[in-house]
């Protein structure tokens, strides 16, 4: 906490911040539920790397979350813990952060101190991307996240659904009505040719037996 402490300092001098302002851990802090008076500062996907104490196990995360809530000259901070995915029962434990980071995170940080309470006004050109130094190795575990068991880590995002493709419909093909109509149609017109060729053999019939009659 020391080295956040020295670079935060440093950081609200380089502002020319007359005030004396104090930065501390808190691990009680609450996303969305600062106290009274207090305005919330949440530094998304910062690159941190972490080692389990039970296995010694290492690994990074492009997912860590920082958590500060601010008063007027004091300023709480909260570091979302992982977990082991190699240890069934491994306790979260802290990340580790290079100084570049350290000092990108507090920039933003010092940023919105001035926006909250000075009224700076501050462009979103001005704040720092927290650089990836080391590449996370696999996806985000999020049973092993404390924001994801808080419900707010990051979520990611659901790919829309592919349509089903359909064959065109074909007219006298797709439906039963036209096929109804065709049939229906050409009954119809057999019927018809029969019996003419009834009434005209019964009407020949007719003529020869009375001719030869």
């Amino acid at each position: 906490m020391r080295t956040w402490q020295k670079i935060f300092a440093q950081k609200i001098a380089d502002m020319d911040v007359e005030e004396p302002w104090i930065i501390q851990e808190d691990g009680s802090l609450q996303v969305h539920n600062p106290e009274h008076g207090r305005r919330e500062y949440l530094q998304k996907h910062a690159a941190g790397r972490f080692q389990c104490s039970q296995c010694l196990h290492k690994w990074s995360s492009a997912k860590v979350h920082i958590l500060f809530h601010m008063r007027r000259g004091k300023v709480r901070m909260r570091i979302f813990r992982q977990s082991c995915r190699r240890c069934p029962s491994a306790p979260l434990e802290e990340p580790s952060f290079s100084q570049e980071n350290m000092e990108r995170i507090l920039h933003n940080l010092v940023l919105q101190i001035l926006k909250d309470f000075y009224n700076v006004p501050v462009q979103p050109s001005e704040l720092l991307e927290v650089v990836v130094d080391t590449v996370p190795a696999g996806p985000h575990d999020s049973s092993r996240c404390e924001g994801c068991r808080l419900g707010f880590c990051t979520k990611p995002l659901v790919a829309p659904k592919t349509p089903t493709w359909k064959p065109r419909r074909h007219l006298g093909t797709a439906t039963s009505p036209p096929l109804q109509l065709v049939s229906g149609g050409f009954r119809k017109q057999c019927c018809f040719v029969l019996l003419s060729v009834f009434i005209l053999a019964v009407i020949l019939f007719i003529v020869l037996f009375f001719t030869l009659k």
